[in-house]
């Protein structure tokens, strides 16, 4: 299996890739915005994702960047928002682009992707807890579960803790 996602927020822009795809012999799994490819991503241990500029819920640098050392990012946009994206596990195509070079390009990406990694398992007690804190930021900050899965994945990178930790944080400053 070759660990290609396609996310773009249109549905239309899915299926023209999918289906170009499709023609090199390729598969994809759809998804339309940047959590559902973070799912996916960890899921399938890694692999290469082509999306346009903006995803439903954030953009493809800061895809690229929560996707570091796990996937490398293959943007296809109109030149102008290509400029303003960057990373190092981020690589640009302007639209339209040509079928050959497509295909080239993903052969190269395929090459580069990071080596499948198996998907971690937190034990029961530390998901608990995390599902936990997250249910707080939900309730009490009025966040969607994808926000409050950045937000502590955010806090527990910015603090050098594990998500569990930066959970068990989360917790304890509501109890108080």
């Amino acid at each position: 299996m070759d660990r290609i996602i396609v996310a773009f927020s249109g549905e239309e822009a899915r299926r023209r890739i999918l289906r170009l795809l499709a023609q090199e012999g390729w598969e994809g799994v759809p998804c339309a915005g940047g959590a559902e490819v973070l799912r996916a991503v960890r899921r399938m241990g890694g692999g290469v994702v082509i999306c346009g500029f903006y995803l439903r819920d954030m953009t493809a640098d800061a895809l690229a960047e929560d996707l570091r050392g796990l996937a490398v990012v293959l943007v296809i946009a109109k030149a102008a928002y290509l400029e303003l994206c960057g990373g190092e596990n981020l690589y640009k195509l302007a639209a339209p682009v040509s079928r050959p070079e497509f295909a080239s390009t993903l052969r190269l990406l395929l090459d580069r992707a990071p080596a499948p990694r198996p998907a971690s398992r937190r034990n029961e007690e530390d998901q608990a807890l995390i599902r936990r804190a997250k249910e707080l930021l939900m309730d009490v900050n009025r966040m969607s579960e994808e926000e409050a899965h950045r937000f502590l994945r955010r806090m527990a990178m910015d603090n050098s803790l594990k998500m569990r930790e930066a959970a068990q944080r989360i917790i304890e400053n509501y109890r108080t």
